[in-house]
């Protein structure tokens, strides 16, 4: 069994953004040991959605940036929303920056929930699921036939022209799926690893159970908000939603039902919009880590 994945969230986005700070993470990240470190997706939102995303900086533009600051750790975003950007578009630069940072991204993609978000960007709200359905085949396919001349052709995309340079990383760019949904585990059977977020671990369990029924070999990384505090407790992300909180054993402790339940890593965001990142992202790495991943 392979050991469990563990990446972190990265501060590209709230009111402390600051470049040096998002590559100082990332380097402390993999100075620490970590196997991934993600952004976050969202572009122009509307105003009610303004005090947690507003102020964000566009996740590929990011991951560019991080690739020439970095050496190994593998970069991804959490979760790419494919269907509000060109679909083609997004393909290209994920190609690009596979081959900028020698085979390093590792991408979850989502359908999307913010509808006036799509509005403002002109992309359809209704028919996301379906995009990206077909997006999905559209990458692997591309994939395959990269580099050179490149053919798809289904209901919604169709691509009959070059890409190159030559993929990096084998296969491509490693796509995940994000969300929790039904639609999400369909999804996650094609590619092969399901992103959840903010799952409570018998949710987690029963999906993780449903999932692996389609697609045995699928792998699962739970996205959550991890805080350390003196005494246990319960308290909610940033967006009001499951999260673990407490001293390290006890954060260890309830990472571990997770991996019972049928987690295989986690992608944590460690109070991100906090001072003294770097320093929590050290912390998890010396008290936590040893705890979960022998």
């Amino acid at each position: 069994m392979p050991p469990l994945h563990l990446g972190v969230i990265l501060p590209n986005y709230g009111p402390a953004l600051a470049a040096e700070e998002l590559a100082g993470v990332a380097v402390a990240a993999e100075e620490a040991g970590f196997d991934s470190a993600w952004v976050t997706d969202h572009l122009i939102v509307p105003a009610e959605n303004a005090d947690v995303y507003g102020t964000i900086a566009e996740a590929l533009v990011s991951l560019g940036f991080l690739a020439a600051r970095t050496q190994r750790l593998e970069l991804g975003v959490s979760a790419l929303v494919v269907p509000q950007r060109n679909p083609l578009v997004a393909l290209k630069q994920l190609t690009t920056l596979d081959f900028l940072s020698g085979g390093r991204i590792v991408t979850a993609v989502a359908a999307g929930w913010m509808e006036r978000e799509f509005a403002t960007l002109g992309a359809s709200f209704e028919g996301r699921g379906r995009l990206l359905d077909e997006w999905l085949e559209l990458a692997r396919s591309v994939f395959q036939q990269m580099p050179g001349h490149v053919r798809y052709e289904g209901q919604m995309l169709s691509l009959d022209g070059w890409m190159a340079p030559a993929l990096v990383r084998p296969g491509g760019p490693e796509l995940w799926v994000a969300g929790v949904s039904r639609a999400t585990l369909r999804r996650a059977a094609l590619t092969g690893v399901w992103h959840p977020v903010a799952l409570p671990p018998d949710e987690l369990g029963s999906m993780s159970a449903e999932l692996r029924g389609r697609r045995p070999d699928s792998r699962v990384v739970l996205r959550i908000g991890v805080y350390f505090e003196r005494e246990p407790g319960t308290r909610g992300d940033e967006r009001g939603r499951h999260a673990v909180a407490g001293p390290s054993e006890w954060v260890a402790a309830r990472l571990r039902e997770y991996v019972d339940a049928g987690a295989d890593g986690f992608v944590v965001n460690l109070d991100h919009q906090e001072p003294g990142l770097e320093e929590r992202v050290g912390r998890f790495a010396e008290e936590v880590i040893p705890l979960i991943r022998p």
